[in-house]
């Protein structure tokens, strides 16, 4: 027997309690350990050619399509809906496109077979005319991007108001190309592939995203053992090319929140690792949580081809440099971050530094000096200034330079390097005909890169054509100011590609979430890119309340928690973030009174937002949003200019973002009132 699995049977068994869902578990492995499916009480389903329910328990039943050898698991969930979800589907291939569907039946309604009006009757006033804004398609255009025959008619007198419920009927191929047209696309930018005569359906690409065969026992454990991690099995079309292409040179792919860059990113490193037997894959990001995140990931990913999971690393790349400069035979003394601080107040205390303050004195040095690797004056006046804001003249550069030339040698006396420093010496390496272990860098959560360490990666890509692979969103830029990748060596024009719809986060919380964004967000390279993702699911409208106090706002969140879990979500899949360390006992509150734990490897998930790149959650709480939390006070007293305060205003705005869009069904937003000025643009009140 052939065994696949469809993504809606992944998406309908996440929707299962816990309890059922082991029980569907279980009897999906016998059904793949005994194809007959004894014990399992197979039953044809009357109204529907090839589809069959196989009894899990008294009321949960999987939905099989059966044909030949091949069994699909299709659907699951309680007795009456299964057999009403099967009745109203079809498993066939496209008649243009080839690729395999599983087609929901037309609902036949009055509105699309009214009848002719009789010549005994008076005509029937003219209807208001509703705008259908698919109404000038013709069959061709409709075919062509992939929507079933039965469904053309439908899908051009659909309403606008209509059109959300038109895409969760149709095909994936076909709902999206609609989704871009609605939004001003062009039908054309999304025919899809054409099958070969006599292809498998299966093999489509458009197919390959919705059904996967199961390679044997242990890889269909791992799948049912992982549904919320769909997205690392069904790739969209336009996701597979950027994964298979070859790129003659550094690339990269962009994209909004939810966008699947992250899913791109762990595609990428596994198809190079399993095409070429000789590579070693470095799967690279900036934090150790979302490095962790990614190894899970890629297990699930990779568990039934252990030769292609032993060809990749997942490491911090910190944690990967410091590794290699080990290995060069090199102890790195690594100066810990309080030392410049320290360094700063003992040159002011010298009476270097004139009038300016400590807290700049910091930041210059971080995010130009040390960054930039600047050697003297005469360097600092000329490296450029992108992203501070800030401008020196000549005195205080020189007044400046006085405070930075002294922590150069307060690192010099103590023998330390910083992080720079060991990626600058690497780099050199490198250059000098140094061969690192890995053959390719992958790299998640690139837009917070630091100076030094694009330096590094672009002496790395230019080992080999395909050496360096980046994942990044700017409009997530929480760590890093702007700089231009070109004048470090990273030239990525023409291998820059930007994902355009959101499989992750509902429609009505990603909608929220870019308000606090621009409508288009430059980089220092000049390239523009607009947020305009569109999503491909609806879901419940994000909550944004405010309290008379902290204890009002912990049993809100308390008892919004404890609904989630009693829908079935289960703790894991919560999160409860907050703007940093100050606030996390007001979480930890909250998640008490839902009578919930956090401390539990199944627990609930207690972070600071900067903590929570790249992570996801079915539900998420965004607590403390108060006044005096968020911007927070105490950078912004340290920024007496004004473009200094800009600046951090907009990195705060992101921060609020990034942790908006963590969620993928439902948002909460909480805080104390009168609460931050962000929630007015988040849409507090309406």
């Amino acid at each position: 027997m052939t065994l696949l699995y469809a993504a809606t049977f992944t998406k309908a068994l996440d929707r299962l309690t816990a309890a059922e869902q082991k029980q569907v578990k279980i009897a999906t492995v016998d059904l793949a350990l005994d194809p007959s499916g004894n014990g399992l009480q197979l039953h044809r389903v009357e109204a529907a050619p090839s589809f069959w329910t196989a009894r899990v328990s008294q009321d949960i039943r999987l939905v099989l399509h059966k044909e030949g050898e091949r069994t699909l698991l299709a659907w699951v969930g309680h007795h009456d809906e299964a057999y009403r979800w099967a009745e109203r589907r079809r498993l066939v291939p496209h008649e243009r496109t080839g690729a395999m569907q599983l087609v929901e039946i037309v609902e036949r309604t009055e509105q699309r077979l009214a009848p002719a009006a009789s010549s005994a009757t008076a005509p029937a006033p003219p209807p208001i005319a509703a705008h259908r804004p698919f109404a000038g398609l013709s069959d061709d255009d409709l075919l062509n991007i992939g929507v079933p025959r039965d469904w053309l008619d439908a899908v051009r007198q659909t309403e606008e108001v209509g059109v959300d419920a038109l895409f969760a009927s149709l095909p994936d191929e076909a709902a999206e190309a609609l989704l871009d047209v609605a939004t001003g696309g062009r039908i054309e930018d999304h025919i899809a592939a054409r099958a070969a005569p006599g292809a498998d359906p299966f093999a489509h690409p458009d197919a390959r995203r919705r059904f996967r065969q199961v390679e044997g026992i242990e890889e269909l454990r791992a799948a049912l053992d992982a549904p919320w991690a769909a997205w690392t099995v069904f790739l969209h079309p336009a996701q597979r090319a950027l994964v298979e292409r070859a790129w003659r040179g550094p690339a990269r792919v962009t994209g909004g929140a939810g966008t699947g860059k992250t899913i791109v990113a762990l595609h990428r490193a596994a198809r190079i690792a399993r095409d070429d037997p000789g590579a070693r894959v470095l799967l690279t990001t900036f934090s150790r949580p979302l490095a962790e995140a990614l190894s899970a990931k890629l297990a699930t990913l990779t568990d039934a081809d252990p030769a292609t999971r032993a060809r990749i690393e997942v490491r911090t790349l910190d944690q990967a440099a410091h590794e290699l400069y080990a290995r060069l035979g090199k102890t790195p003394q690594m100066a810990p971050p309080s030392l410049a601080r320290a360094a700063i107040e003992d040159a002011r205390r010298a009476g270097l530094g004139g009038t300016l303050s400590p807290a700049f004195l910091l930041e210059e040095w971080e995010e130009l000096v040390d960054a930039w690797g600047v050697a003297d004056a005469d360097a600092y006046a000329k490296t450029p200034r992108t992203g501070r804001r800030t401008r020196l003249g000549a005195a205080a550069r020189e007044q400046a330079w006085g405070v930075f030339a002294f922590v150069r040698q307060r690192l010099a006396d103590r023998g330390a390097m910083t992080w720079a420093d060991l990626y600058r010496a690497l780099a050199a390496w490198v250059e000098r005909g140094g061969r690192p272990p890995f053959s390719h860098v992958v790299v998640d959560e690139a837009q917070d890169l630091s100076v030094a360490q694009v330096r590094f990666l672009a002496t790395l890509a230019a080992s080999r054509p395909d050496a360096l692979f980046l994942a990044g969103d700017i409009g997530q830029r929480i760590f890093r100011l702007p700089f231009s990748w070109a004048k470090l060596g990273l030239d990525l024009r023409g291998r820059s590609h930007r994902l355009r719809v959101n499989y992750r986060t509902s429609h009505q919380i990603r909608e929220r979430a870019d308000r606090l964004l621009p409508r288009a967000i430059v980089d220092a390279d000049g390239v523009e890119e607009g947020r305009g993702a569109q999503s491909v699911f609806d879901g419940p409208a994000p909550e944004i309340r405010l309290f008379a106090d902290a204890g009002a706002e912990r049993d809100a969140v308390g008892r919004w928690l404890a609904m989630r879990l009693g829908e079935g979500a289960p703790a894991q899949a919560l999160g409860v973030l907050v703007r940093g360390q100050g606030q996390l006992d007001r979480a930890r509150a909250a998640v008490r009174a839902a009578g919930l734990d956090w401390r539990a490897a199944d627990g609930v998930r207690i972070l600071a937002m900067h903590d929570a790149k790249g992570l996801e959650f079915a539900a998420v709480a965004v607590m403390a949003v108060d006044e005096d939390v968020l911007p927070d006070p105490l950078r912004l007293a340290t920024l007496g200019d004004g473009g200094e305060l800009e600046a951090a205003y907009e990195t705060e705005r992101h921060l609020l973002y990034v942790a908006c869009t963590r969620a993928r069904d439902h948002l909460l937003v909480t805080g104390v009132g009168p609460g931050s000025e962000f929630l007015d643009d988040l849409g507090l009140g309406g």
